[in-house]
């Protein structure tokens, strides 16, 4: 971290964020298995899920951001992630995946980033990363 504007601290890297956080908040993404993989831009706004959400607002969602980390800590941001329409979208997304298709195992329910930009929503099932192979 450096020194930011009016005594703010501001991120220069971020590695291992998720062992950062309390066992208990890790613990409930862990349950889902799924990696909330947050992203954090410049100005300290935490979107997850996808990397490819940063920056950007939609109608229905909002602007996918989830936190500010220059205002609390990614721990609590993550803590409350799933009132967050697009992350619970996203889940049940996942459950539907895995509820259908026999080839959950090996893709792991495809990328919210995928999900949105292919269908426009992350409750979707199929995109084409799953029709086509990698």
């Amino acid at each position: 971290m450096v020194s930011g504007p009016a005594g703010r601290r501001r991120l220069r890297w971020w590695r291992g964020s998720l062992r950062t956080i309390r066992a208990g908040e890790r613990a409930a993404w862990d349950a889902r298995r799924v990696d909330p993989l947050p992203t954090i831009a410049f100005g300290g706004d935490v979107v997850l899920l996808s990397p490819e959400l940063a920056g950007i607002t939609d109608a229905h969602y909002g602007d996918f951001i989830a936190g500010n980390v220059l205002e609390e800590g990614l721990g609590p941001i993550l803590a409350r992630a799933w009132q967050l329409l697009y992350v619970t979208e996203f889940i049940d997304g996942l459950a539907a995946c895995r509820a259908t298709c026999r080839f959950f195992d090996f893709c792991r329910g495809a990328a919210a980033g995928n999900r949105y930009s292919e269908n426009g929503a992350f409750d979707s099932t199929e995109t084409n990363c799953c029709r086509v192979p990698r």
